[in-house]
């Protein structure tokens, strides 16, 4: 029992470790301060923490207070996995062709140029556009505090850069999130029951679809953009968060 408890107290600094260098790797790599970013030093410094507090055993902590925190950790971890279950599953949308619209989520905007997921997002839709030229594109995202133009904006910049009509592209402007971004988008459609794709993130599809469909009689389908292999980690775990919060407010 006293090994089998020291080997899970190092596979717990270990993890720790990995979770405080894969936060210097996406810092550097990517950029400091995302959103949410602050969790991986969090639970590193957690992580490193239990492993100190127990290196010696248990320091005199009641075996029914060690089992109950255990439960409460199995579960929590359980509920992680079921949601992280769900928010992968979003990842294998196919939006079928002749949507009537595609709505295009906006994302950060680095001066008046998309940062690399808004120009992934930009890429795909004008793909479908390309491909489907019945379908009208929504392009939605206010402007930030740090952006120099909304992310409307640079939606529309973006996509008629590639040749599709501005004829085509409704701007949607106003909105600061994922809520607001569908609300406001369905507003400039008008037309409930009408076919409508949701140009995103893979990882945030599912939660994207849940609130699309309870804010509007549409038929929606997810337009998923590959994540890139060093976000990919960071993003899931926030939109873990993501699903939690929106699921409280019953936006979900």
């Amino acid at each position: 029992m006293k090994r089998t408890t020291t080997v899970g107290n190092w596979l717990i600094l270990g993890f720790g470790v990995c979770c405080l260098v894969y936060y210097l790797i996406l810092g550097i790599g990517v950029r400091f301060g995302q959103s949410l970013m602050w969790l991986w030093p969090v639970v590193a410094a957690a992580c490193i923490g239990r492993f100190l507090l127990f290196r010696n055993g248990t320091p005199g902590i009641p075996r029914w207070l060690l089992r109950s925190v255990r439960c409460l950790v199995a579960l929590g971890v359980a509920a992680f996995l079921l949601v992280e279950g769900l928010i992968l599953s979003g990842c294998f949308h196919q939006a079928p062709a002749g949507l009537d619209y595609v709505v295009v989520l906006g994302a950060k905007v680095d001066g008046t140029k998309p940062s690399g997921a808004l120009r992934n997002r930009i890429q795909v839709a004008a793909e479908y556009l390309a491909q489907n030229p019945d379908t009208i594109a929504v392009a939605s995202g206010g402007q930030g505090a740090d952006e120099g133009i909304s992310e409307a904006q640079c939606i529309w910049n973006g996509l008629t850069e590639r040749g599709i009509s501005p004829e085509r592209i409704l701007l949607e402007d106003q909105s600061t999130s994922t809520v607001e971004n569908l609300r406001n988008s369905f507003a400039e459609i008008g037309n409930e029951g009408a076919s409508v794709g949701v140009v995103s993130n893979d990882f945030h599809i599912y939660r994207a679809l849940r609130t699309a469909r309870k804010l509007g009689n549409y038929d929606v389908y997810g337009v998923p953009v590959a994540t890139s292999w060093i976000s990919l980690p960071h993003y899931l775990l926030r939109e873990f968060c993501c699903v939690v919060v929106d699921g409280l407010l019953g936006h979900l």
